[in-house]
């Protein structure tokens, strides 16, 4: 398995190579924000929080506090507040978090269980952790044999959590099926250089494409 490289500070312009308009799913799925809001949980530690994507779809009266290692990340964040840090080591005292947010990020490191180590260490007694990530098996109309394996695919994910959490705190919600259009040849080119794949996979394909995502949240409770 490989861990992928982030490279969002030194090229910010693939990170932001995404339209929304691409989606077609539920507009009303929340990626399990209204969860935390429903149960009380707060502050939510959103870890590896990007452009703050998770922060819009938090209800008030959620207090979210953003957390990233990237200053190109950061500087586009409208959501306050927001704190450059390592996800390794947390600035948050055992014990002070409601909730920790790890979307599509853990298979940046090495050794997964680290972060979500961490994640358990700031989480209170009956606090959420949340991770999301993709599967191998996604977008099988543009790599019919599958992305090579990260260090968190959804296939091996709840097991990693369960490492941490134990197995029986552990849920998960998977999702399979026609999520994405991409329009024309351009949009495909912006996708594959978002995914890190060879630009010539595009030119291979016929437009609109319809592409299947595959992935998962995993829930854990501490």
């Amino acid at each position: 398995m490989c861990t992928i490289q982030p490279n969002y500070d030194t090229d910010p312009d693939r990170s932001a190579a995404w339209s929304p308009s691409w989606v077609v799913a539920d507009e009303d799925w929340d990626e399990g924000a209204g969860r935390f809001v429903e149960e009380g949980l707060a502050p939510i530690l959103d870890v590896g929080c990007g452009y703050g994507g998770f922060a819009a779809r938090l209800p008030p009266p959620a207090r979210w506090i953003g957390v990233d290692a990237s200053s190109s990340m950061l500087a586009k964040v409208t959501a306050r507040p927001a704190i450059q840090a390592d996800a390794l080591h947390l600035p948050f005292r055992d014990h002070s978090a409601g909730g920790v947010v790890c979307r599509n990020m853990l298979y940046h490191f090495d050794q997964p269980t680290e972060v979500i180590a961490e994640a358990y260490r700031v989480l209170r007694p009956g606090g959420l952790f949340l991770a999301e990530t993709k599967a191998r098996a996604q977008d099988p109309e543009l790599v019919p044999s599958g992305y090579p394996p990260s260090t968190f695919d959804a296939e091996e994910a709840p097991e990693i959590v369960a490492s941490v959490f134990g197995s029986g705190a552990v849920e998960v919600e998977s999702w399979d099926g026609p999520i994405m259009v991409l329009p024309d040849r351009a949009a495909v080119a912006t996708y594959t250089r978002h995914h890190h794949l060879p630009a010539d996979i595009g030119e291979r394909v016929a437009t609109p494409l319809t592409l299947t995502k595959r992935g998962c949240l995993v829930w854990a409770r501490k």
